[in-house]
């Protein structure tokens, strides 16, 4: 457990929530490959297959009866594209005809013009999600200070580590103590092409006002998540300087 019902679910960019019966991942950008290839640039289609994966193994591994995407399920801002219409409409399909009961999106920074079409589908769309056991945001915006953790994504956090010249990076969760506000459980992004962003312990270098304004960051604890050795959690960033690129 990484706070009360809370729980990481290994080896997957996902926590699942005991009380609420739900798997909570964030950042999965369909359409990427879309919006990529209208700047000139082709890649692979493989968002779609690998967020199909996850929400399958999720439900086979923790069989939930829900499924939370905590914001940016689609990438392009300022449109709809088709990729994103038939795939978020796909995934949707295909989460309720895993076993998912209920599927909710919360609205990310991204996911402009895409709630009507999730909701004609049978899911939910929100601005946050607040449960029993958090307050689940996407963390494009600011919030008020309760006393449950906040489930957040947008940051695609990762630790690249540095030794002997060669660096490697890993996505992680970062669990982040705030001033006044309890704790931010930073999800890693779910979209193949999403690398992540290297976790600093520069404030000014974070995307969402949460960080920026409220983050402990010397006490901050990544957990890489790796899909061969599973979980690794390590000290604070403020005893890492020393070994990692942050």
């Amino acid at each position: 457990m990484i706070a009360p019902g809370i729980r990481i679910v290994e080896p997957y960019p996902a926590l699942y929530l005991e009380e609420e019966d739900a798997v909570v991942i964030a950042d999965i950008h369909l359409g990427y490959e879309e919006a990529m290839a209208r700047q000139g640039v082709y890649l692979p289609r493989l968002q779609y297959d690998k967020i199909s994966i996850i929400i399958k193994k999720l439900l086979e591994t923790t069989q939930a009866s829900k499924l939370v995407i905590a914001g940016d399920i689609k990438h392009e801002f300022s449109r709809l594209l088709k990729q994103e219409k038939l795939e978020v409409a796909k995934l949707l399909h295909d989460a309720y005809r895993a076993g998912y009961k209920e599927v909710i999106v919360v609205r990310g920074n991204h996911d402009n013009f895409i709630g009507p079409l999730i909701e004609n589908l049978g899911g939910k769309f929100v601005e946050d999600l607040d449960t029993s056991t958090a307050l689940i945001t996407h963390g494009h915006k600011d919030i008020e200070c309760g006393g449950k953790p906040i489930i957040m994504g947008h940051e695609h956090p990762a630790l690249q580590v540095s030794i002997g010249g060669a660096k490697t990076k890993f996505p992680v969760f970062l669990i982040v103590p705030l001033e006044e506000c309890g704790t931010a459980i930073v999800l890693p992004a779910s979209g193949a092409y999403q690398v992540g962003n290297n976790i600093t312990l520069e404030q000014e270098n974070y995307l969402s006002p949460i960080i920026r304004k409220r983050a402990v960051l010397e006490e901050a604890k990544p957990i890489i998540i790796d899909e061969d050795e599973g979980l690794m959690p390590l000290p604070p960033l403020g005893d890492l300087r020393t070994v990692l690129a942050i």
